[in-house]
């Protein structure tokens, strides 16, 4: 018998397929491409009717709401005028359901550790107080080994993205000790206090606390459950929200871009340095000889684009210690009791893009040398 759109069958069936897709919703989200999770609120893609049935599927779209009315919102933060603001935000633009959110944050404690340390980065520190925390036997040595076990994939990153496997162990044992310390900060909770209570830099964090939320959806992974840096940065090479969703690779092929995992952190390590301007072959720094007094109005301490040629340098009598491959350098200067003077070239500035300052991409690149010298010797 034929079952019309007005009959009483019709009617049952359409029930029983609505619970069953509610249920499935709940049950199979994390497997079936598409699917809704039942803490995220998401607007339904238009898909092709099954077997060309002229069947128009309804489209779910999340309420503009501005969130400026107490709600249920409870923590540390129920007070903020700026998180409900944002949780509007994340709701109107990017589908989040309100409820979740509230939820969500309802949770986060300040943490006034991250705060803290935010306030007081390594990287203020003068350059012969900086160098001796990264330059050790102890990360020297873990670098050979990290090598040593990982060899198959690091020559593997290596040819596909020609990123010197040096720098990648060195970055790695700079970031975390080669996965020895990842962080012990509930990342929801840094990023959160970072975002309403460090006012300098208010801005970048609630962005990352964007790029986090979105993250999470996208990985099927709840909010609450990272861990990482008090600036709320991930896995072993310790990446921020933005970075994690922008380069990180799934380099196991098992569907989940897991940075705690060396064979997704490694390549997606070097997928970085690639994306943001690593030459392949090129040199990254050596000292440099000056003299006279042309150097001083050339000399940086911030990371800057290379713009100068070696015959630039030159002129302002400036010469590399050793030869270096690279088509546009800088002058560069390391601050200290003692202050020191490099040639950087265009791949010393590509480490720069991984954290802005020259005193880590200094660090990273004499880490990377030792750890080569100690394993092949030379």
């Amino acid at each position: 018998m034929r079952v019309t759109h007005d009959s009483a069958q019709w009617k049952q069936s359409l029930s029983q397929l609505a619970g069953l897709v509610i249920v499935g919703s709940l049950l199979g989200g994390c497997t079936t491409a598409g699917a809704q999770w039942p803490w995220v609120f998401v607007p339904s893609a238009t898909n092709p009717p099954a077997n060309n049935q002229n069947v128009q599927a309804p489209v779910i779209r999340p309420p503009v709401v501005t969130v400026n009315a107490p709600r249920d919102l409870g923590g540390d933060y129920a007070n903020y005028p700026e998180l409900r603001e944002f949780i509007g935000k994340m709701n109107h633009q990017h589908g989040f359901d309100i409820a979740f959110l509230e939820q969500t944050f309802s949770g986060v404690q300040r943490d006034q550790a991250a705060l803290t340390k935010a306030s007081a980065p390594t990287e203020g520190q003068a350059w012969q107080v900086y160098r001796p925390i990264f330059l050790t036997e102890a990360r020297i040595n873990g670098g050979v080994d990290f090598w040593n076990r990982h060899a198959v994939l690091l020559d593997s990153a290596t040819r596909q993205y020609g990123v010197d496997t040096a720098y990648l162990v060195a970055i790695i044992g700079v970031e975390t000790q080669y996965g020895k310390n990842t962080g012990k900060h509930n990342v929801l909770q840094a990023l959160t206090s970072l975002g309403f209570d460090f006012p300098r830099r208010a801005s970048f964090y609630q962005k990352e606390l964007e790029q986090f939320l979105l993250l999470s959806r996208e990985e099927k992974v709840r909010p609450q459950i990272f861990s990482g840096s008090y600036a709320g940065a991930m896995g072993l090479g310790q990446f921020i929200s933005s970075s994690y969703r922008s380069y990180a690779i799934d380099g196991n092929r098992d569907g989940k871009r897991d940075l705690w995992d060396p064979q997704d952190a490694i390549p997606s390590v070097a997928n970085y340095f690639a994306k943001n301007g690593w030459k392949r072959g090129a040199g990254v720094a050596v000292p440099a000889y000056i003299s006279g007094n042309g150097y001083a109005s050339i000399a940086e301490t911030t990371a800057k684009k290379p713009s100068r040629t070696l015959s630039d340098l030159a002129a302002s009598e400036v010469r590399p210690q050793a030869p270096i491959n690279s088509a546009k350098v800088s002058l560069i200067k390391l601050d200290g009791t003692t202050d020191e003077y490099w040639v950087g070239g265009e791949n010393f500035y590509a480490i720069t893009r991984y954290n802005p300052s020259v005193k880590y991409a200094m660090a990273v690149h004499q880490l990377a040398q030792e750890i080569r010298k100690r394993k092949f010797g030379f």
